[in-house]
């Protein structure tokens, strides 16, 4: 049997989304919790690997069981009993065996968020940027990013995969608060560090140290070896992944138990 479920982090005190050895990582602690309950080691996978620091409102994973004795839609609940409060599971959902979390995907979104005047209450979920931003420069740049684009120039150098092309949905620059902004981009699929890639070469430009044509040129002569600069990971979450509709998970039950602060959150 195939559960996938709906998960959010606050990512500050992983080592990421990957299990790695000796170190603290969603996958891990999902995984140590799954094992409380079903007395084995179960492997989980996730829609995407996010780095070290990087949060989540909605990664998706799916996980294989023999049997269950707890009824699929509760097991969120049980979960959350063994999980840190910084990680939670908000739904949880049978899906066809043939479901993957991370190849069935259609599309991915992300929200990049800076501020401009420091607030130590959101040092770990914006990035503190200290210069005077020109939004409308922000806004222009996101227009040049629409559509499909070979990202070679904003993604990790030691990417393994040889397609680098990308098809942008949506780009935008959101003024949040004062001080504030967010960058939100749907896409489906991306590179590796490469919203962050966008966002903190977005900046240079928006704070005058680049010109809006050095940011053209990366993009238009798409190049790994590209010194495009990567936003610290704090600033990014992962919002959403969605499904072709005939297999897109319906999460609305659960997360409405959730949202409405179920004595399981």
């Amino acid at each position: 049997m195939r559960v996938a479920v709906l998960v959010q982090y606050e990512g500050t005190s992983f080592n990421g989304w990957q299990v790695q050895p000796d170190k603290p990582t969603i996958q891990g602690e999902i995984e140590d919790a799954l094992e409380k309950i079903y007395g084995e080691r179960i492997g989980i996978m996730g829609s995407g690997r996010t780095d070290s620091g990087v949060h989540a409102f909605g990664q998706v994973a799916h996980f294989d069981v023999a049997e269950s004795p707890i009824p699929v839609q509760n097991i969120w609940m049980t979960l959350n009993k063994h999980l840190p409060q910084s990680i939670r599971i908000v739904s949880s959902q049978p899906v066809a065996d043939d479901f993957h979390s991370r190849f069935q995907a259609r599309e991915r979104s992300y929200r990049y968020e800076i501020n401009t005047r420091f607030n130590i209450l959101q040092r770990d979920t914006r990035w503190f940027v200290r210069y005077i931003i020109d939004q409308e420069a922000l806004m222009e740049l996101t227009g040049l990013i629409h559509g499909s684009h070979d990202f070679s120039s904003f993604c990790y150098a030691g990417t393994e995969t040889e397609n680098m092309m990308c098809n942008i949905q949506r780009a935008d620059w959101i003024q949040l608060d004062e001080g504030g902004l967010a960058f939100y981009i749907t896409a489906d699929r991306f590179l590796h560090h490469m919203v962050r890639m966008l966002a903190g070469s977005m900046v240079e430009v928006a704070r005058g140290k680049w010109t809006l044509d050095h940011f053209k040129a990366l993009l238009e002569n798409p190049d790994r070896q590209n010194h495009a600069v990567t936003a610290p990971a704090s600033g990014l979450t992962l919002l959403k992944v969605t499904y072709p509709d005939s297999i897109q998970p319906n999460w609305v039950e659960g997360h409405e138990k959730f949202a409405n602060g179920s004595k399981h959150y």
